[in-house]
């Protein structure tokens, strides 16, 4: 598990390395498995507002936070579209039935999957991936992703750089709450047979 305090405090004594921070996060929680056990969520705030406290411009911060998401997205993408369902095989037993969530996500939003699934949770990670392995064509895939990704990136960068330390302080709160009513929404819109 990360040390959130370590990484910020690395990066206040190092901020040339803020920017690749930024993207080298968003890119990891975008990646199949490896996004299901990273929580850039928790981490990407606080290095936005670390970003304004030293001067990098919010543009600078926002560009590289949604390039590592797009790289992200596309590498997981691309490897659901060349290696097929095999890919499942790859995943911890535990985190399997995540997968067929994704698929069963996608196949109730197909290409609006693409947008939507970067905001529900273990699901931000998988909806790429499965979008690849169910044959969603490129043509789809990519424009939706380049014209998605961004949102997330601004919700979750640029809120910790203009909000900055009062952001960083109550964000633990803001996530629960974020959490809870998008839980609570998905729950009764069971778009996922959460309940059964």
């Amino acid at each position: 598990m990360f040390d959130f305090s370590n990484i910020l405090e690395f990066l206040t004594n190092n901020t040339e390395w803020i920017n690749w921070a930024a993207f080298t996060l968003v890119f990891l929680e975008s990646l199949i498995i490896v996004g299901l056990f990273t929580p850039a969520t928790l981490i990407v705030p606080g290095i936005g507002a670390l970003a304004a406290s030293v001067g990098i411009g919010p543009v600078e911060i926002f560009i590289y936070a949604t390039l590592g998401m797009i790289v992200g997205d596309s590498i997981s993408y691309l490897l659901g579209k060349l290696i097929g369902n095999k890919v499942i095989s790859w995943f911890p037993e535990e985190q399997k039935p995540y997968v067929e969530r994704a698929r069963v996500f996608i196949k109730k939003y197909g290409i609006l999957s693409v947008a939507l699934g970067r905001f529900v949770g273990p699901l931000r990670c998988l909806v790429p991936l499965t979008a690849g392995t169910l044959g969603m064509k490129s043509k789809l895939f990519f424009p939706v992703e380049f014209l998605s990704a961004p949102a997330w990136t601004a919700v979750y960068v640029l809120t910790g750089y203009f909000l900055g330390a009062v952001f960083v302080e109550y964000f633990t709160y803001f996530l629960l709450a974020f959490v809870f009513v998008v839980s609570f929404y998905v729950y009764f819109k069971d778009p996922m047979n959460l309940r059964k």
